[in-house]
C-alpha cells in the first residue's frame, strides 16, 4: 500500500478542548479522524472567541497571556519574567496527563508555544517590551533584544522539551511583533497602510539601538528616516505627501543604514532560533517547528516550516504551497504544513476540503494542520475524517 505523503497531520487545540471534552474521548476523536499529531496551545495570549460545540458556553474570553501547565521555576532563575499559570490547571498538570496518555491512541503531541506577545508580561515589565520611534512602549510585544526576554523564551523552551513527551515545539511569536495587534476597541482614523504599521513597528528600544550601534548602524539616521516618514503620514492624512515611499524596500534604497537595520534584525532573530535549537533542545529529540512560511536563511535551524492557506480554494492552496517549497533548496528534508482554516466559508463542502488536501500533497508538502477544534463548526470537523482518507 502506498505511503501517504502527509506524514504530519495535525489540529490546533487549546486547553479548554480537554476540560470540555475530556482527554481520552478528544485523543480518541483525532485519531478516529485520521490525524496523528495534537498540536496543543501550551501559552497563549489574550482572546475573544465563538465556541459554537462547548458544552457550557459559546462566547468565551481566554485569562489572557498564560501557560496551561505547572512551569518548572528552576529553569528561569536567569530572568525575571516567569510564565503565570492558568487558573485552568490550578488542581492537575493536564498536560502531563495528555503526554501519558497519547501512545494508547497513536498521537504524537507538539507545544504551540506563543513566545512575545504577552500582555500580561509587558504590563508588568514595560522596560522589557517593544519601543516604537517616538518611544512609546508595545505592551502586547516583549522585545527579544533584551537578556531577560531571551533567557526566558530560552527557559520556556527548555521548560517544554524536557518534562514532557514533545515531538516537537512549534513557535509563533518569537521575533518582533507590529503595532496592529487587535487590542480591545484597537482603533487608527489616520489609516496607516501594512508598510507604515511597518515603520511604526520597528524598535528602537534601549537594547536594539544598543546592539544595533555596536554592529556599526547608524540607529539615529535610522530613527529620523523612519520618523521623517511617519511625520508625513500623521501630518498629510488622509493623502500622503508628494515623494512619500510605498514599501520598505524602496525606503531602503534612500537610507543605507535603514537596510543594514533590518537585515540585523532578521539576523538577531534567527540567532534566538538557533539558540533554541542548541540549548533548549539539547538532549532531546524535540523539533523546532516555526509558524512562519519558509525562510532559506533558517533552513539548516529549524526542523520546519508552515505555510497559511486560510479561505483559499484548492487551485490558490496549490499556488501558495509550490512557491513556498520552490524557497527552499530542493533537497532539504523537513516538515512543511499548510496550515487550514475550518470556518469562514472555505472549505464550503467536504469535496472542496478533500480537494484542498490533494493539492496540498500534489504540492509536495507532507504536513497539514487544522485551525482549530474549539471554534470550527462541528459539521467542519465532521469532514476531517473522509478528507484525510
Amino acid at each position: 500500500m502506498a505511503t501517504d505523503p502527509l506524514s504530519f497531520r495535525s489540529i490546533f487545540l487549546h486547553a479548554w478542548d480537554l476540560s470540555a471534552r475530556g482527554i481520552d474521548p478528544l485523543l480518541e476523536w483525532a485519531a478516529s479522524a485520521n490525524l496523528n499529531t495534537l498540536c496543543l496551545a501550551t501559552t497563549y495570549h489574550s482572546g475573544w472567541f465563538i465556541h459554537p460545540a462547548h458544552p457550557s458556553h459559546r462566547a468565551f474570553m481566554t485569562e489572557g497571556s498564560v501557560c496551561y501547565f505547572p512551569p518548572d521555576l528552576s529553569l528561569y532563575k536567569d530572568t525575571p519574567l516567569r510564565p503565570t499559570p492558568s487558573r485552568m490547571f490550578s488542581d492537575q498538570n493536564w498536560l502531563a496527563k495528555t503526554g501519558d496518555r497519547l501512545d494508547r491512541h497513536g498521537l504524537r503531541l507538539v507545544s504551540w508555544t506563543i513566545g512575545v506577545h504577552n500582555t500580561r508580561l509587558g504590563r508588568a515589565y514595560p522596560e522589557f517590551t517593544q519601543r516604537t520611534v517616538y518611544g512609546d512602549s508595545l505592551p502586547h510585544a516583549l522585545c527579544i533584544s533584551h537578556d531577560a526576554v531571551r533567557a526566558y523564551l530560552l527557559a520556556l523552551c527548555r521548560d517544554l522539551a524536557i518534562n514532557y513527551p514533545m515531538y516537537a515545539l512549534q513557535l509563533e511569536a518569537f521575533s518582533w511583533m507590529t503595532v496592529a495587534h487587535g487590542h480591545h476597541h484597537e482603533r487608527d482614523l489616520v489609516g496607516l497602510n501594512p508598510f507604515e504599521q511597518e515603520l511604526l513597528s520597528l524598535c528602537f528600544c534601549s537594547a536594539c539601538t544598543r546592539r544595533a550601534a555596536a554592529a556599526n548602524i547608524d540607529c539615529i539616521e535610522v530613527a529620523a528616516t523612519v520618523r521623517g516618514v511617519l511625520d508625513a503620514v500623521f501630518r498629510e492624512a488622509p493623502e500622503r505627501p508628494p515623494g512619500h515611499p510605498a514599501t520598505m524596500g524602496e525606503l531602503e534604497e534612500r537610507c543605507a543604514h535603514l537596510r543594514a537595520f533590518n537585515a540585523w534584525r532578521h539576523a538577531y532573530a534567527g540567532a534566538l532560533l538557533a539558540d533554541i535549537k542548541s540549548i533548549s533542545l539539547k538532549g532531546t529529540s524535540c523539533q523546532l517547528l516555526l509558524e512562519t512560511p519558509p525562510d532559506v536563511s533558517l533552513a539548516n535551524t529549524v526542523d520546519g516550516f508552515a505555510s497559511f492557506a486560510y479561505a483559499q480554494t484548492p487551485a490558490q492552496v496549490a499556488v501558495t504551497c509550490l512557491a513556498a517549497k520552490k524557497t527552499l533548496p530542493a533537497d532539504w528534508s523537513g516538515l512543511l504544513q499548510c496550515l487550514i482554516r475550518l470556518g469562514q466559508g472555505i472549505p464550503s463542502s467536504p469535496s472542496q476540503l478533500r480537494d484542498i488536501i490533494t493539492a496540498v500533497r500534489s504540492a509536495g508538502f507532507n504536513g497539514i494542520n487544522f485551525y482549530n477544534h474549539s471554534e470550527s463548526p462541528p459539521k467542519m470537523l465532521s469532514w476531517i475524517r473522509d478528507a484525510l482518507a
